[in-house]
Parts: C-alpha cells; sequence; structure tokens
C-alpha cells in the first residue's frame, strides 16, 4: 500500500486501511440501496460538502436485511502526509441511497443529498476500526 500511495500522491504519502461496520435499526422497504462510505481528514460537519475531497471511499450494493444484522466494509485510505506526520480524528461518514451502485468505481465523488439517511463518526486516529449507525436524515 505504501508503493500506490507513494505512486499516486507522492514521496510524503501514506496508506491505511480503516474497517467499518455500518448499521441501519429501522425497518426500510425491501429493495436495493446503494452503501457509500468514506472518511475525511478535516471534515468540518458530517455531511460532506461539493468541495470536500475524501481520503477513503467504497460504495457497495446492500439489502436492508443486511444494514440490519450489520454491513462490514474496509476503506483504503491515501493521503498526503501532513508535516506534523499526524492527522487527528478523522471523520468517517457513511449513507444509504436507493438503488444499486453506479459504474464510479468507489464512490468517491458521491456526495448524500436531501433525504439521504447517513451516520458520522469521528475515529481516533490511532484506531483502523469504527461503527456507524444510520440514524440521521439530511433536511430538504
Amino acid at each position: 500500500m505504501a508503493i500506490l500511495a507513494a505512486t499516486t500522491l507522492g514521496g510524503n504519502a501514506k496508506a491505511g486501511t480503516v474497517h467499518a461496520e455500518v448499521r441501519m435499526d429501522e425497518e426500510l422497504p425491501d429493495t436495493d440501496y446503494r452503501l457509500i462510505v468514506q472518511s475525511y481528514d478535516a471534515a468540518t460537519s458530517a455531511v460532506p460538502g461539493d468541495r470536500s475531497k475524501p481520503v477513503g471511499s467504497i460504495q457497495r450494493a446492500v439489502t436492508a436485511d443486511e444494514l440490519r444484522r450489520g454491513v462490514k466494509v474496509d476503506l483504503l485510505e491515501l493521503r498526503v502526509a501532513e508535516p506534523s506526520g499526524d492527522v487527528t480524528k478523522p471523520m468517517v461518514v457513511a449513507w444509504i441511497e436507493d438503488g444499486k451502485p453506479d459504474l464510479e468505481f468507489d464512490g468517491r465523488m458521491a456526495r448524500p443529498t436531501a433525504g439521504s439517511v447517513y451516520g458520522a463518526v469521528r475515529r481516533d486516529s490511532a484506531r483502523s476500526d469504527v461503527r456507524i449507525k444510520l440514524s440521521r436524515k439530511i433536511a430538504a
């Protein structure tokens, strides 16, 4: 992963993996959903804006039943190392949309829209695992 980070972002790049479990307790219609999970170094709010750039992202097709049981995903994070070498409290955001994943490979350009059900957590930069509960809705 270090070679991938260095060739993608340059010599001062870092790579890592975040393990996320995403769950939703509310009842959902049995249909196809697109789950997007993204991580950010400098997120000022739980909902990323159009100009926010994730350091890691993934999308996949899920069902309502899978979300009730919990969906485990791994995100590859690629970031340019800060001069201090430390990133404190990165944000991990997850949301669902109706439909299946689109042709974009990792969902990096996706952003939640009005009505999206989402969850967000800050993680300790020393830990690589998070649990996210989808329990909030973006206002229309």
